[in-house]
């Protein structure tokens, strides 16, 4: 099968390969170069910490996140070039000033996550596991099962996994038209067309040139722009997502020698959790920020600050370490921050990973390998496809949304999702 994939961010490139494998023929398009460094997986810190995400995300969230647990290790086992990937747990922290939100995280794991494993920590323990910490915290609370994988080694191994495949890349490319034969078009008229789509593109240095706009039909498209969807970014025949916002995140790399942390850490604080991320050689990353904004600008002063002065109180050799980088970048998210898989002929939309991007990513992937078998199965056509989720392993935490529902989804997204528990943060 011949299958267009907008968007070469961390989906687009898991799925590519995954479809390939399993035979299909891959055309893959991206604005940016191979780099991904306008994507929101290059910002990020690759945290794979479903406990450490619970109190601000729904359950569906937190079992995809398990359960993507489960399968990323047989997903990097397919690549060339495996990144780092570590499952050693991670640790919350408080100082004595923000106990009362620790605790109240400590009741609401108890109540809500009995079956997962979390322990408590004194300060003989904590330094057991994390000794530098335990210079400056008391207690902790220890999260065995979380992870994390190193995100840019992750996106750089994915490159080199697709160039070495027949999967046709056209980097920085932009396309303005996403087109789709209605289901009722006639088999006769499929088969004369060769396709249920048509992808309207052009590479970015013919933008300014006459002439230069190429089309290319598909037997199915799949959207999986990220904020390359916004009605603020996307062309409006390119089916931008009215419901989709932009969340601008914000970290540091830092290079600290002098700090030794081995885990994932989580700090509460009075206004976001932040996390250190500790990566290879020295390298850490460090962000909490969360801003409901559309804006790519530099770093905040005041973002700065926050960011690394909680680094800081963590562990003072952060007072020597090296900026190597500060980086702000926007994450795509509906309205009730759920993500989803949308249909629409012979198109099909994943969006809204919000910052659960490598946290969910496996599980998405899994569900689009099984939506595009069934495609096949049924002709090339949605049309014959049942909508009975039961077909699909995941769909209980995430449903895929067909034709005659679409434009529902599409425009009321924050409506609430089956599973949507009470957000309140208490017991």
């Amino acid at each position: 099968m011949n299958i267009a994939i907008v968007g070469a961010g961390l989906l687009g490139r898991l799925i590519a390969l995954s479809l390939h494998r399993q035979g299909d023929q891959i055309t893959l398009f991206d604005k940016d170069d191979k780099s991904a460094r306008q994507s929101a997986a290059y910002a990020a810190a690759g945290l794979l910490t479903p406990l450490g995400e619970a109190m601000s995300c729904e359950p569906n969230i937190v079992e995809m996140g398990f359960e993507s647990l489960r399968l990323w290790p047989k997903l990097l086992a397919n690549l060339q070039e495996t990144p780092f990937f570590q499952q050693t747990g991670a640790i919350m922290l408080s100082h004595e000033q923000d106990k009362g939100d620790y605790l109240r995280f400590t009741r609401y794991l108890n109540n809500h996550y009995p079956q997962h494993q979390v322990h408590a920590l004194n300060r003989q323990q904590l330094k057991q596991l994390e000794p530098e910490i335990a210079r400056s915290f008391h207690h902790g609370l220890y999260l065995p099962q979380e992870g994390q994988i190193d995100n840019r080694r992750l996106l750089v191994a994915l490159r080199l996994q697709i160039e070495n495949t027949d999967i046709n890349w056209l980097s920085e490319c932009c396309v303005d038209g996403i087109e789709s034969l209605p289901d009722s078009t006639s088999e006769s008229t499929r088969k004369a067309t060769g396709a249920g789509g048509q992808l309207r593109y052009q590479f970015i240095n013919e933008q300014n040139q006459t002439g230069k706009t190429h089309r290319q039909s598909f037997d199915l498209i799949i959207d999986c722009r990220g904020n390359g969807a916004n009605p603020k970014n996307a062309h409006q025949n390119a089916a931008p997502l009215k419901d989709l916002r932009a969340v601008r995140g914000e970290l540091f790399q830092l290079f600290a020698p002098e700090v030794n942390i081995s885990r994932p850490v989580r700090l509460m604080h009075p206004r976001y959790q932040l996390y250190i991320a500790p990566k290879s050689k020295g390298v850490y990353v460090v962000g909490a920020t969360e801003i409901e904004s559309g804006d790519n600008s530099p770093m905040t002063v005041r973002s700065a600050m926050e960011l690394l002065s909680a680094a800081y109180s963590v562990h003072p050799g952060f007072a020597e370490a090296n900026i190597r980088q500060h980086i702000s970048q926007c994450r795509p998210a509906f309205s009730d921050n759920q993500p989803k898989i949308m249909v629409k002929q012979q198109l099909v939309q994943v969006n809204g990973l919000y910052r659960h991007g490598f946290l969910i990513a496996p599980v998405v992937v899994e569900q689009i390998n099984q939506l595009v078998a069934r495609f096949k199965k049924s002709g090339a056509s949605f049309t014959n496809i049942s909508c009975d989720q039961q077909q699909f392993n995941y769909s209980s935490w995430l449903p895929i949304t067909y034709k005659n529902t679409y434009k529902n989804a599409y425009k009321n997204a924050a409506e609430p999702h089956p599973l949507k528990k009470n957000t309140t943060h208490e017991n």
